[in-house]
């Protein structure tokens, strides 16, 4: 057997997450589809368009709030995925998109002098 080495628990179970990228030509995507697992850290869900590793993509899924790393939870969680990982499936349609949830950008104040 394999050791589980991720950092967060996943969850199984079928939410629905608007995916929207841009290809390198500019051309914007948009896609519809469900996840098969979440965590606090990423997702997994099947495209039907290939993409590849390394994309940003922008997600926008209702996360419950346990899963949810802002401090202020809202009910449609929306951020930057991360593509970590892209498998093609039996289908030559379908793919699966492993994400990594990229942390929200936090104002950082500083004392003045």
């Amino acid at each position: 057997m394999f050791e589980d080495k991720r950092r967060q628990k996943r969850v199984s179970v079928g939410i629905p997450i608007r995916v929207k990228w841009s290809d390198n030509n500019g051309n914007r995507f948009e896609e519809v589809t469900k996840s098969i697992n979440v965590s606090s850290d990423g997702a997994l869900f099947p495209l039907k368009v290939p993409i590849r590793a390394g994309m940003l993509l922008d997600l926008s899924l209702p996360l419950p709030r346990n899963l949810q790393k802002s401090a202020a939870p809202k009910a449609v969680y929306e951020t930057t995925g991360l593509v970590v990982r892209v498998e093609q499936t039996g289908n030559p349609q379908s793919f699966l998109i492993a994400v990594r949830f990229r942390a929200l950008k936090v104002k950082q104040y500083r004392a003045e002098s």
